[in-house]
C-alpha cells in the first residue's frame, strides 16, 4: 500500500472512530502529567484517537526504516551486479580480476564460480541490453571489421586477440607505430608482425631500424621476409649479412631449401647462384640448397665438382638424380630435395 493512501485511511479512521466513541460517551478524563501539578483533561474520545495517531506514528517510522532498509538493499545489489559485470570484463580484457567484497553472497558465490572460467566475447550473440557489456562489443565489432579503435580505457592485455587485431591494423596503416611497438615492451608476436610489415612495406632506412631492434629475436619467417626485400633490392643489406643473420637464426638444410626456392621468382639467375654458392661456403647447412641451384640451373660440371669434395655417401640423392638424368630420365628436382609443398 502506498503511504498517501495509507495516511488517508488512517485520518479518516482517527476522525470516525472518534466520532463513535465521543458519540457513546462524551465524558472527559483528566490525565496527571508527570512532575507537574497540573492535569490534562480532554475528552475520551480524544485521548483514544491520540492513542491511534501515537500508533499510526510509530508505524510510519517502522515502514520508513523498512523503505531505507530496502533503498540500502537495492543500492547494495546494484554495486554487487556492476561489481560482477567489471569482473565478467576484466576476465575477458585482461585475463585476470580485481577481487572485491560482495553484500549478496549469491554474488560473492557466482565471483568465486566465473573466476575458474576463461571468458571470450561471442560476437554473434544478442545485445545484453546493459551499457558497459555492449558498448565492450561494439568496439570489438568494429575492431573486426578492421576499424582501428581506442581501446586505452579498456586496458587490453596484450594476449587479447581484439588487442592484437587492433594493434596490427594500426601497424598496417602506419609503418612508423610499427618501430614504435620494436622498441617497445609489447609480446614477440606483435613484435614480430611489426617487423614483418615494415620489411614488406618499408623503405631500406626503415627496414634496417626494424632490423636494429629486432636483431635478438629474428626467426626463420622474419628472415624470409628480409630476404625478399633484398631480393627485390628495396634494401641495401648485403649478402654477408644475410648470411650472418641466417646462420645466427638457426637455419637447418629445410630452411635453406625452402629458402633457395622461394627466392628463385625474385633474383637473377646470377645473383641466386652467388648468393647461394657464398652462403654454401659459409654455413654447411646450406650446401644442399646450393647443389639445388646448380641443379636448377643445369650447371651439371659444378654439381660434380662440388660433389667431388663431399664423401660418396653424403648426397646420395643428388647422385641418383643425376644417374637418373645420365639415362635420359627427367623428374622435377623438387621432388629429390623434399622441398615440392614448402610451408
Amino acid at each position: 500500500m502506498r503511504f498517501k493512501y495509507y495516511i488517508i485511511f488512517t485520518i479518516f479512521f482517527i476522525i470516525a472512530v472518534g466520532t463513535y466513541i465521543y458519540s457513546l460517551n462524551s465524558g472527559t478524563y483528566p490525565l496527571q502529567i508527570p512532575h507537574q501539578s497540573e492535569s490534562v483533561n480532554l475528552p475520551i474520545a480524544i485521548w483514544i484517537s491520540i492513542v491511534i495517531l501515537i500508533f499510526f506514528i510509530l508505524s510510519m517510522i517502522f515502514f520508513l526504516g523498512e523503505w531505507i532498509r530496502g533503498l540500502l538493499a537495492k543500492y547494495h545489489n546494484n554495486k554487487d551486479f556492476e561489481k560482477i559485470t567489471n569482473q565478467i570484463i576484466e576476465q575477458n580484457t585482461k585475463k585476470f580480476f580485481t577481487k572485491q567484497n560482495y553484500r549478496n553472497h549469491h554474488y560473492a558465490l557466482l565471483s568465486k564460480i566465473l573466476s575458474r572460467f576463461e571468458l571470450k566475447a561471442n560476437l554473434e550473440s544478442q545485445n545484453s541490453s546493459y551499457y558497459k557489456i555492449d558498448k565492450l562489443f561494439n568496439v570489438y565489432k568494429q575492431i573486426e571489421d578492421g576499424n582501428e579503435q581506442d581501446v586505452k580505457k579498456y586496458n587490453l592485455s596484450e594476449d587479447n586477440e581484439f588487442f592484437i587485431k587492433n594493434i596490427q591494423y594500426k601497424i598496417q596503416k602506419d609503418i612508423k607505430f610499427g618501430i614504435e611497438i620494436l622498441k617497445g615492451t609489447f609480446n614477440l608476436a606483435l613484435k614480430k608482425y611489426a617487423f614483418t610489415q615494415i620489411t614488406i612495406k618499408g623503405n631500406d632506412r626503415e627496414i634496417q631500424k626494424a632490423l636494429d631492434f629486432s636483431i635478438n629475436f629474428l626467426d626463420k619467417e622474419m628472415l624470409k621476409e628480409l630476404f625478399i626485400a633484398y631480393s627485390q633490392n628495396r634494401t641495401t643489406l648485403d649478402r654477408e649479412t644475410i648470411a650472418k643473420l641466417c646462420k645466427k637464426a638457426g637455419y637447418g638444410e629445410i630452411n635453406y631449401l625452402r629458402l633457395a626456392k622461394e627466392a628463385k621468382p625474385f633474383l637473377s639467375p646470377d645473383m641466386w647462384l652467388k648468393h647461394f654458392e657464398y652462403i654454401a661456403d659459409n654455413d654447411e647447412n646450406a650446401e644442399k640448397s646450393y647443389l639445388y641451384v646448380l641443379l636448377d640451373l643445369e650447371m651439371i660440371d659444378s654439381v660434380n665438382e662440388r660433389l667431388s669434395l663431399h664423401s660418396k655417401n653424403d648426397f646420395l640423392i643428388i647422385n641418383a638424380y643425376l644417374d637418373l638424368k645420365k639415362m635420359g630420365k627427367n623428374y622435377p628436382i623438387d621432388i629429390f630435395f623434399g622441398i615440392q609443398n614448402p610451408n
